[in-house]
């Protein structure tokens, strides 16, 4: 290892000799900077550039400043390529406390054997250090704590420490803290600081100067330090206010606890803080529990308190509000308590009083709204037994309260009214008793109510006495008939104690309608009743035909008959009897009828025989004691008529017959749908080749006949081979609809046949025509259905 050290000076030294042998090449340098205005407190960007017209290497470059370079003092650059320039950056840090003038930044770029160097001038500008420091002031109360937010910004990067102290205008110590704030500035950011103050008490509105006087120091030391001051200007606003709304949990009750909720929130635009709430006694309210808190910073406070209210509507509730500064500010929040509506209403019994008598009273309370701790008094000229309650804990609209007092009237009263007053709560009502003489209590009850001419009626005379009575006689008197003992004598009569007398009562035959006096005689004091006797009336509501218009030779019309008694009583013997024929009874019999109950009667007019026109169905209504009368009508119209021509060929036992039928519309109206259906025979049977055509085989649809057109068709029949030759009869049933009528029309048409024997001499040639016969009269159907 000692010979290797030996070496290396011999090395250096011949690569020292060998480079000043060598050729040296140019190097240059240019340098240039940004931002173009600089200013205290500004960091200074430099940019380097070197370029060599040949390749170099280990290239420094050195930068000589005034102010701290922060980043680039030396710089290497380990190859220069040629022709090729290359860029260094460089950081200047111009501190806070450099003065307005022109600095001077050099820079050398060398190499072992060649340099350059170059300088650039720049120009450090005037600054308002106070547009770092930005005031953020709300509106301040007089005597209130409060605090001004103050924006540090900091140009520079390295950390600032800054102080910040308030003085002059409102400014005053807060709890003997300095008006001073200290915040530390993160490098090219910003930074609140909070300066804690109390507002002088006796400022008032307006805007007060107050001076920020504000160090700011590197932490580093590199960035310089500075002191600025600044005014600004803090508003004090007038004297402080809150808003109070009171909300009660349910509606108040006067003597009763009840729940509220303060919402207090502030009614000035200064900051409330340390603020006291407290809800105190008041003119018709006392508070029970709650109702006070203290707010560092009142924004919005919900403050719940129970209080009892002894009035009733708007009852002011104070609120104490108490500021820092010890002033102190009272508000009233109103509290609408209801007033209750007591309604009362009394009932007495007896209804009437007598001397020497016992009356009991009892009153009904309701209110709309809850009232507690009624009251209840009650005055009379009587004599107060007794009376409850007196006081009422509670009067909800819910539950109506009963009140029970009982009077003595004295045995001197005379008769009268007499006022009975009574107070519940705020409510004060007066009710007058009737005090009558001492007399009997007398009534009759009838049954039935109503009666009629003939019948019976049951009367119930009940006496009451207000006193006991003896040797009592009483007796009924009436132009009617009573079935009974119409005088009693009652030894003794218990106050108060009904005695009953029934007795029947016969209504004359021939009585009129009207009410007919009972009197009962009590004593000497008679008592009349009235007992009413009405009589039936029946009426006849409808007469009603169905159907309302038929055709001529239609047998039956039906008559419904629709009755009602209107009249108070029952009808007896009621007889109804149909005036026109009928098919059927006549009249029929109702032996009673009760009032107000309808029936319906059904007749069957005899119509067989009527012709074409209008008619009425009469019914005559008679009962015991009146009659009626009422009609209905309905309408007899001419119907269509059928003319039948016919021819039977072949008819032979055994063989199969045609028969050809031609019916011809011979009356005034067009018929529709007309069906033709073969009745059943004994030797004739409808020519079908299966089962499923025996039904078509007996019936034909000839459709729509106008008036005087005729239409065709065939029957094929099957003569029973066992009929002896003579002349049989087959019955075809026509139907059809005329737009005048309800209901279908019917004809019936009988057709003699001719069963001969042996060999018909038309058996060839009438074969072939009634082929053609039946073609023909099938096109002819065909042709009117396309028309109908």
């Amino acid at each position: 290892m000692s010979s290797i050290y030996r070496v290396l000076p011999l090395v250096a030294l011949a690569a020292l000799v060998f480079a000043q042998s060598a050729p040296q090449a140019p190097i240059s340098v240019s340098v240039s900077y940004s931002p173009p205005y600089v200013y205290p407190g500004s960091v200074l960007q430099l940019y380097i550039t070197v370029f060599s017209p040949q390749s170099l290497t280990y290239v420094y470059v050195d930068v000589d400043s005034p102010f701290k370079v922060l980043t680039g003092t030396t710089m290497q650059i380990p190859k220069l390529a040629a022709n090729t320039p290359t860029t260094l950056t460089a950081v200047v840090q111009v501190p806070l406390d450099a003065k307005p003038g022109s600095y001077r930044v050099k820079v050398t770029a060398y190499t072992l054997f060649t340099s350059a160097e170059a300088s650039v001038d720049f120009e450090v500008l005037p600054f308002d250090f106070s547009s770092l420091i930005v005031a953020v002031p709300s509106s301040y109360v007089a005597g209130q704590p409060a605090q001004l937010p103050v924006l540090v910004i900091n140009p520079t990067l390295d950390f600032l420490k800054v102080n910040i102290n308030a003085t002059g205008g409102v400014v005053e110590n807060y709890l003997n803290r300095s008006t001073a704030c200290d915040v530390t500035v993160a490098p090219r950011g910003n930074a609140t600081c909070f300066i804690v103050f109390k507002v002088a008490g006796g400022a008032r509105p307006g805007f007060y100067d107050v001076t920020l006087s504000a160090q700011l120091r590197s932490l580093s030391g590199y960035a310089g330090s500075v002191s600025v001051k600044k005014v600004v200007q803090l508003p004090v606003v007038s004297a402080p206010d809150v808003n109070i709304v009171a909300t009660p949990a349910q509606p108040p009750v006067a003597g009763t606890p009840t729940v509220l909720t303060l919402y207090v929130t502030p009614g000035s635009a200064g900051v409330l803080q340390n603020v006291t709430v407290r809800v105190v006694d008041g003119e018709g309210v006392r508070v029970l529990s709650g109702g006070f808190a203290v707010a560092p910073m009142l924004t919005q406070l919900q403050l719940p308190v129970q209080v009892v209210f002894y009035r009733y509507g708007n009852v002011p509730l104070p609120v104490e509000i108490c500021l820092y500064s010890g002033t102190c500010i009272t508000r009233l929040v109103s509290v609408y308590v209801p007033t209750p509506k007591i309604v009362v209403n009394a009932v007495f019994n007896p209804p009437r009083g007598y001397p020497d008598s016992i009356v009991q009273a009892t009153f009904i309370a309701a209110s709309n709204y809850t009232a507690s701790d009624v009251i209840v008094e009650v005055h009379a000229p009587f004599k107060l037994i007794s009376l409850t309650p007196t006081r009422i804990p509670f009067l909800t609209p819910q539950s109506p309260a009963t009140i029970t007092a009982a009077f003595e009237i004295p045995p001197s009263t005379r008769p009268g009214l007499y006022p009975v007053a009574i107070r519940v709560g705020n409510a004060n009502y007066t009710f007058y008793y009737e005090v009558k003489p001492q007399e009997f209590t007398v009534s009759m009850a009838f049954n039935p109510p109503i009666s009629y001419p003939g019948g019976l009626v049951t009367g119930t005379a009940t006496v009451v006495s207000p006193f006991t009575a003896s040797n009592l006689t009483i007796r009924i008197s009436t132009p009617l008939k009573p079935l009974c003992n119409a005088e009693v004598n009652v030894p003794v009569l218990p106050q108060g104690q009904p005695f009953t007398i029934p007795c029947v009562f016969q209504i004359p035959e021939d009585a009129q309608p009207g009410e007919y006096p009972v009197s009962v005689a009590v004593g000497d004091a008679n008592y009349t009743f009235y007992l009413t006797v009405g009589a039936p009336s029946v009426a006849v509501q409808n007469v009603l035909a169905t159907p309302p218009r038929v055709l001529k030779g239609m047998p039956v019309v039906q008559v419904a008959v629709q009755l009602i008694n209107t009249g108070p009583v029952a009808a007896r013997g009621v007889v109804v009897q149909l005036l026109n024929g009928t098919v059927g009874p006549r009249e029929f019999r109702i032996d009673y009828l009760p009032p107000g109950s309808p029936t319906t009667l059904t007749f069957l007019l005899d119509a067989s025989k009527l012709q074409p026109g209008l008619y009425s169905a009469v019914v005559d209504v008679k009962w015991n004691g009146g009659e009626a009368r009422g009609s209905g009508s309905f309408e007899v119209v001419e119907k269509s008529t059928f003319k039948v021509e016919y021819a039977v060929l072949n008819a032979q036992p055994g063989s199969t017959a045609t028969l050809l039928l031609n019916l011809t519309n011979v009356g005034p109206y067009e018929a529709k749908n007309v069906r033709l259906l073969m009745t059943p025979s004994q030797v004739f049977e409808p020519h079908a080749s299966n089962i499923a055509d025996v039904a078509t085989a007996t019936s034909r649809v000839i459709g729509d006949l106008e008036p005087g057109s005729s239409a065709s068709t065939a029957f094929l029949l099957d003569v029973s081979d066992k009929a002896a030759p003579g002349r049989y009869y087959i019955t075809f049933v026509v139907t059809w609809n005329q737009t005048n009528a309800f209901g279908p029309a019917v004809q019936y048409i009988t057709v003699p046949v001719e069963v001969r024997g042996g060999l018909d001499l038309f058996v060839v040639v009438p074969a072939a025509l009634t082929v053609v016969l039946i073609l023909v009269g099938v096109a002819m159907a065909l042709r009117r259905r396309r028309r109908g």
